[in-house]
């Protein structure tokens, strides 16, 4: 199996000490960040004091999201931004990524997080993040369409200083599996060999 190639992978690592959680993509009924604000607002307020959810993205679903908002009462930690140009910025400043979506073919969002450094929580369905995240060691996988358990996920992380750290280092492996440079050589290697 050759994988694809993340043509865009991050040379700097993130802020070990950055207090953010970053999700990207459209806003639309894929993506589920629906579901993921649901998640934030189970948890602890205490701990969204210090701590705060940034989506960037746009689509049909912006206006319902933004008003899921003050009505989950997490207008202070949760906030719909626009999409940025340079979203490896945006990565390097966050301390993790979460992936809510009902679906994803390859979660390219999440290899160039990862790349950066970032553990990802994702729900466990059918192909995407299962086969990129390995439990417990680069993200956390969580059952499908459960939020409260992508809520705990979230909150781990969010307490375990440790454990987030050492997802960090994992999840930067992931440029050696999916970097341009390899995944063209795996291709080079596998003409040579029918050539030969």
């Amino acid at each position: 199996v050759i994988p694809n190639a993340a043509l865009n992978v991050a040379r700097q690592k993130h802020d070990e000490n950055s207090r953010r959680v970053i999700a990207v993509g459209r806003l639309d009924y894929q993506k589920g960040f629906d579901r993921l604000l649901k998640a934030w607002s189970l948890i602890p307020e205490k701990l969204r004091q210090t701590w705060r959810l940034d989506i960037f993205g746009q689509g049909e679903w912006q206006e319902m999201l933004e008003k899921m908002i003050p009505e989950l009462g997490i207008e202070g930690s949760a906030k719909i931004n626009p999409p940025t140009s340079d979203i490896f910025k945006e990565y390097s400043e966050s301390a993790f990524h979460v992936m809510s979506s009902h679906y994803e073919g390859f979660p390219m969002v999440m290899i160039e997080a990862m790349s950066c450094g970032l553990p990802s929580v994702a729900f466990g369905f059918k192909c995407g993040p299962k086969d990129i995240i390995s439990d417990g060691k680069n993200g956390i996988i969580v059952e499908e369409d459960n939020v409260e358990a992508l809520a705990l996920a979230m909150e781990k992380l969010i307490e375990d200083d440790e454990l987030r750290k050492r997802m960090s280092k994992k999840a930067e492996e992931i440029v050696s599996v999916y970097s341009e440079e390899r995944v063209m050589g795996i291709w080079t290697k596998c003409f040579s060999d029918l050539l030969s």
